[in-house]
């Protein structure tokens, strides 16, 4: 006979011969047992973070950096519920985050018990699997079976596509008696999965169309930054007849990519509209910010539309899918530049004939512009310390960054899974515990305020720097057309506010300095990047009505090229 909670110990060596390096844990009482046994193995890092949204994102952020699983640990009841929004974020964005919850055995569900509520499958829409574990393993087929869903559970996570799993335990009291020792002999079960190779019948079929298409748009969507990126762009950027498209959070560069689609698409008159219409557009990789690029395909449509990933899709964000293509991109794209007839044609030479005159007009509108978030933006991009990583909060930063050219030696990311503004100080401070370079986050002043329990948290020091754009609320609507017109609805849409972000800066024991203009910003940038022992907050002051007139005077004077 084992105990009852042998299952429990053993837990964290089966996570852990699988990758698993880090787990975050909110605290509570029924998830004792599990406290217990994640923080007595030697070789787990262990982070305590109350907040439970906040953990969940910050767990997430160490993922993102780290390139591996990570644990997440909450007790029973509305705790489990509070992890959800990083959970959908994982999903969408793949991340393979363990999600371990506590439960109260099945005999308390709805009987009016403390925290006890249902947790089986509560969060089915936004996890790849759920998996029940048993309550007790005092039985060898008990301990068998936990053995077995433990093992299956991570393996889910990182089989492709990546993504969240969910491990529910039940468990009795006592929660604070001690644990057994960890089984000496643990059964662990690898996955082995074959990569996907397309048959010599298909890619010859692809390749026809391939070389049959003279206008070839490539799209490379939201990415973590990998050794492949760079030389994807030089090889496609090598063909006359294929034009690039790599925003920046796609981490991906070229000498002759368009990495601002929302600027080129946004500067096109409607008369101008066909002269850049594919023939063929191949998308890789996750989603895109450019609503201008969005819009513009849909209405100039390809006539065929091929996704190439490693796990089955049929994602159809531009209304033109004809191909869901299983297979490694770099291995399909290498094999049709490679293997494809040199066409020539001048495709490529339009579009970025064009990008260059736009990106002239772009830097000469901004030269002229006054202060406001436009023209700060210019200057903080410019800024950043070289080969450190960028986090840019969903809304305004986001979309404001899209505007300017790509960095290189930059690491960007924004959560753009689901696109919520929750969450942006939490993913970026668990991207910095777990990266030793310069990691910034920029957020408006709602976003951050909105979770700045992310830095409710010991682990922070001073390579985490935060840039507030501050405009006294949600400024994105008015950007929006038809957004801010409504005077009667405007405090329900851009909800102002009276925060003192120095006092709350105060509160978490962060650095904090104020920025009023722009004469004043590079000096300010510089004290931000300076060596620190805490987090430093730049809140940077600017007029919305200001920005709402640059931003669409921006764009109607970049029409002009």
């Amino acid at each position: 006979m084992n105990s009852p909670k042998q299952g429990v110990s053993d837990l964290p060596e089966i996570l852990y011969r699988h990758g698993m390096r880090n787990v975050v844990i909110s605290p509570g009482s029924r998830n004792a047992p599990l406290i217990f046994s994640f923080t007595g193995h030697d070789e787990i890092t262990c982070y305590s973070i109350t907040d439970e949204r906040a953990a969940a994102y910050f767990a997430l952020g160490i993922s993102l950096q780290m390139k591996e699983p990570v644990g997440l640990i909450c007790t029973s009841g509305t705790a489990v519920l509070n992890f959800a929004p990083a959970i959908a974020e994982a999903y969408y964005q793949n991340i393979p985050l363990i999600v371990i919850t506590a439960d109260r055995p099945g005999e308390w569900i709805d009987q009016a018990d403390g925290q006890a509520i249902r947790q089986r499958d509560i969060y089915h829409n936004y996890i790849k699997q759920s998996f029940e574990l048993p309550v007790e393993t005092v039985h060898e087929a008990d301990l068998f079976h936990f053995n077995r869903l433990a093992n299956n559970a991570i393996n889910t996570a990182l089989t492709e596509p990546l993504g969240p799993v969910h491990v529910n335990i039940p468990l009795r009291e006592p929660l604070y008696a001690p644990l057994p020792v960890p089984g000496p002999d643990l059964r662990i079960i690898e996955n082995v999965v074959a990569p996907a190779v397309l048959s010599s019948e298909v890619f010859s079929e692809l390749l026809i169309k391939w070389n049959n298409s003279t206008r070839k748009l490539v799209i490379l969507g939201a990415e973590q930054k990998n050794k492949y990126q760079a030389e994807l762009c030089d090889l496609l950027s090598s063909d006359p007849s294929v034009v690039v498209i790599a925003e920046n959070i796609s981490n991906s560069y070229g000498e002759k990519v368009i990495a601002s689609p929302e600027r080129f698409f946004g500067s096109l008159s409607p008369s101008e509209g066909a002269a850049y219409q594919p023939d063929l557009l191949v998308t890789i990789g996750n989603s895109v910010v450019s609503g201008r690029l969005k819009k513009y395909l849909r209405q100039y449509a390809p006539a065929e539309q091929w996704h190439i990933q490693p796990s089955p899709s049929t994602i159809d964000t531009y209304q033109s899918l004809t191909h869901s293509i299983v297979a490694v991109p770099e291995v399909i794209i290498r094999g049709l530049v490679e293997n494809g007839a040199k066409i020539g044609g001048t495709y490529r030479d339009i579009m970025l004939h064009r990008e260059e005159r736009i990106t002239k007009k772009h830097q000469e509108l901004i030269n002229t512009l006054p202060y406001s978030d436009l023209v700060i933006y210019d200057t903080i991009l410019k800024n950043l310390p070289m080969g450190s990583n960028l986090q840019l909060a969903n809304s305004t930063p986001i979309r404001y960054a899209q505007l300017f050219a790509s960095r290189r030696d930059i690491n960007y990311h924004s959560n753009r899974g689901t696109s919520g503004i929750d969450g942006c100080v939490s993913t970026a401070a668990g991207f910095a515990v777990s990266s030793k370079e310069i990691t910034t986050l920029i957020a408006g002043d709602l976003s951050f305020i909105y979770d700045s329990n992310g830095l409710w948290n010991k682990y922070l020091t001073g390579n985490f720097k935060i840039i507030v754009i501050n405009n006294g609320g949600g400024n994105i609507f008015r950007l929006i057309d038809g957004g801010g017109e409504n005077n009667l609805a405007r405090e329900f849409l851009e909800t102002p506010h009276q925060v003192n972000i120095q006092l709350l800066a105060g509160a978490f024991g962060a650095n904090h300095a104020i920025c009023k203009s722009q004469e004043e910003l590079p000096m300010l940038l510089e004290w931000l990047y300076k060596p620190a022992k805490s987090p430093s907050i730049l809140e940077i002051i600017t007029d919305a009505d200001i920005n709402t007139t640059v931003f669409k005077e921006y764009y109607k004077q970049i029409k002009i090229v």
